[in-house]
């Protein structure tokens, strides 16, 4: 009873100074943004979304010195994969999981010392909060990167089939790009955010070249296209017949694997087939005639 006491005492204190250490750089961060509005000439429109983001962001800017520059470097392509601006998220990303670290074995300790369970419960309840504190920002990310993956896979060969039009429309690449990611608009967001971010890259990088790489770097279902248009501006050859050529590849391939799962259907009805279908089937023709032989021996004893 005494540990547990400790233990509490020591939870309460450290998520007290936990809140004290937040309010207070939420207040420092409020305080320096007032001043420069100020300075500025600028009115305050703060909000307190934008305030907790850039807590966030001073946080993973300050913790940010523990991770290792492979590790930064595989974070900025995962969040730049999911349709993120890694320069903008990387600091809020890094802030949320060193809070969610801290907080949710914490949150988890105090439940476990509310419903009065054991120390071992409590023990286990702490792991289980640092366990999801720690891999729960990860397993978002990835299922955001899932989505966004899906979404561009989804889109690009329709976004092809636009860019070839506005192509032999006579339009240049930028402003075919720019109409695309317009008409994109509605039906694919996470293609038409692509799509301008492309548009920011090629306006800003000295070469096109650069702006296609890191296109392909941004999905894998965008790797195809963005090295054969980098190869096509590179060696002059025409533009649409690439993007045709393209188009026509992924069509092919998404019918591929549609095919593919159709033929895995089969295997798959296997299992629950054997689990729920055959049993009932047994009773129903074997049912009848258990009973009448039942009814036999019942009658021979007789």
């Amino acid at each position: 009873m005494t540990g547990s006491l400790g233990l509490a005492t020591v939870a309460v204190a450290v998520a007290a100074a936990t809140c004290v250490l937040i309010i207070r750089e939420m207040h420092l961060r409020a305080l320096n943004t007032r001043v420069s509005n100020a300075v500025l000439g600028i009115p305050d429109r703060s909000s307190s979304s934008k305030d907790l983001l850039g807590w966030f962001s001073s946080v993973g800017a300050r913790y940010r010195r523990f991770y290792a520059d492979e590790n930064l470097d595989q974070l900025r392509t995962i969040l730049q994969s999911s349709g993120f601006n890694h320069h903008r998220m990387l600091p809020i990303w890094i802030g949320v999981k060193v809070v969610s670290t801290f907080l949710f074995p914490i949150a988890a300790f105090i439940v476990a010392q509310l419903l009065e369970r054991p120390l071992s419960d409590v023990l286990i309840f702490t792991l289980v909060g640092l366990v999801i504190g720690i891999m729960g920002p990860r397993l978002i990310l990835l299922m955001v990167k899932r989505r966004f993956d899906k979404a561009i896979r989804l889109g690009t060969p329709d976004t092809i089939d636009l860019l070839v039009v506005c192509s032999e429309a006579g339009m240049g690449l930028e402003s075919g790009l720019e109409r695309v990611a317009e008409e994109m608009k509605e039906t694919n967001p996470a293609m038409a955010q692509v799509l301008r971010g492309l548009l920011d890259d090629l306006r800003m990088l000295p070469n096109r070249a650069d702006a296609f790489e890191k296109l392909a770097s941004t999905s894998e279902g965008l790797r195809r296209f963005g090295t054969m248009v980098s190869q096509s501006l590179q060696y002059g050859t025409p533009l649409s017949q690439a993007l045709r050529s393209i188009a026509v590849d992924l069509r092919r391939e998404r019918i591929t694997k549609l095919e593919e799962r159709a033929h895995k259907l089969g295997a798959k009805l296997t299992v629950p087939m054997v689990l729920f279908l055959l049993p009932a089937m047994f009773v129903i023709l074997g049912g009848s005639s258990f009973l009448h032989l039942m009814g036999a021996f019942n009658n021979i004893g007789k």
